[in-house]
């Protein structure tokens, strides 16, 4: 888990983040929440999300997916696709010591186009807890809904320090 989490530290990503959350009889799931930057070859925002969620759903790499396009409240155009990741094989899950089991990965992930038209922001929220992949879907979509993005504001220089008003008592 450490050499995955180093990996995504050193692309991309700006953002990470892990949540433990109580599943009922389930005892706990664990959730992976990541933030990421990529570079687009259209400079149409609509297009460029379509085509991010096009490339996903037609990956190797999923053994179901859903996708669609949304508007999110900020104005922008953005790509929500969720589905189920292809599982490794049985003997790979075995070396890991993980039981044969296994669910397999669900994630949905979010594409927003970035105002400069240079990149788009990716929001993945990965689980093995497949049973709770609506609600997690759902999750995405509302962090999505409160995405914006904004110029950086420069620190405005330090104001001078007073004297103080003890000097002036002597």
């Amino acid at each position: 888990m450490t050499n995955l989490l180093a990996a995504m530290w050193t692309s991309e990503t700006a953002h990470m983040s892990i949540g433990v959350h109580p599943d009922g009889e389930h005892g706990a799931s664990v959730s992976l929440f990541s933030l990421s930057m990529a570079g687009i070859a259209s400079r149409t925002a609509g297009l460029a999300v379509a085509q991010c969620a096009l490339a996903q759903m037609n990956s190797p790499l999923w053994s179901e997916s859903t996708g669609r396009l949304l508007t999110l409240s900020s104005g922008l155009p953005a790509a929500l696709v969720a589905g189920t990741l292809v599982s490794p094989p049985d003997e790979s899950l075995e070396e890991l010591g993980i039981t044969a089991d296994f669910e397999g990965v669900f994630q949905a992930r979010l594409t927003i186009p970035c105002p400069t038209g240079e990149h788009i922001a990716v929001a993945d929220l990965t689980s093995a807890a497949v049973r709770n992949s609506e609600a997690y879907t759902s999750i995405l979509e509302g962090i999505g809904q409160t995405m914006s993005f904004s110029e950086p504001v420069e620190t405005p220089e330090p104001a001078p320090r007073p004297t103080s008003r003890i000097r002036d008592l002597f």
